[in-house]
């Protein structure tokens, strides 16, 4: 009599015993599934689980050209899903129709996408840490300047040091393409030339000041 046949997933549970769930009951298979044919068979559902749980393997087993392991693969792993014997990734609702259940992706056509506020922050983010590491703002706190001010001038400074240009020109550039207001916390709504000209004067004001802190 035949062998009859079951599609068996092995792992260690908790307290690392090694256990075996049944997936599908696959039945008698027909002589021409042959024990080559069945690990072949094994290899490439191995290979689709890895790949959905994964993403590609650096290593890929080769394609079989075979149409009997092909017609069996497919038809295992059409019922694999269908009958939610593995995990997806999506839940299935009782009218049918899928939805995320919960999980921490989503699905979207990369296409459909547009960056409509890009902004710049690498040069930003390495002034800010070096204008930190000075006790920039520390100084400032000692002449007596509110958190609003100094968040002010530190965009200030990092705008003039990461694109030297007049305060016009570093307004448009900081509310267009910058994103030092993001690393400083100062609101972007408020930057006008106007606000740079007046940080600009007060900054000059304690210049002795801050030349004192810094040596």
């Amino acid at each position: 009599m035949d062998g009859y046949y079951r599609l068996v997933e092995s792992y260690r549970n908790a307290d690392d015993r090694v256990c075996h769930r049944t997936l599908l009951n696959v039945g008698f298979l027909d002589d021409e599934v042959t024990v080559d044919r069945l690990n072949h068979i094994r290899r490439r559902l191995v290979e689709r689980e890895q790949l959905l749980r994964s993403g590609p393997s650096l290593f890929e087993w080769e394609k079989s050209t075979d149409p009997v392991v092909n017609r069996f693969v497919e038809d295992l792993w059409t019922r694999l899903i269908k009958e939610e014997r593995i995990d997806t990734g999506e839940a299935v609702t009782s009218g049918g129709n899928k939805n995320n259940g919960g999980k921490d992706w989503q699905t979207i056509d990369m296409n459909s996408m547009a960056h409509a506020d890009a902004r710049e922050i690498g040069v930003e983010w390495l002034c800010y840490q070096c204008l930190e590491q000075l006790g920039v703002s520390e100084c400032l706190r000692r002449q007596g300047w509110e958190e609003d001010p100094i968040r002010l001038a530190l965009t200030h400074i990092i705008s003039r040091a990461a694109y030297p240009a007049s305060e016009l020109c570093t307004s448009r550039r900081i509310r267009k393409n910058s994103a030092v207001c993001e690393v400083t916390g100062f609101p972007l709504s408020r930057i006008n030339k106007d606000c740079l000209y007046r940080i600009t004067r007060r900054l000059y004001g304690i210049h002795a000041e801050m030349e004192k802190f810094l040596s």
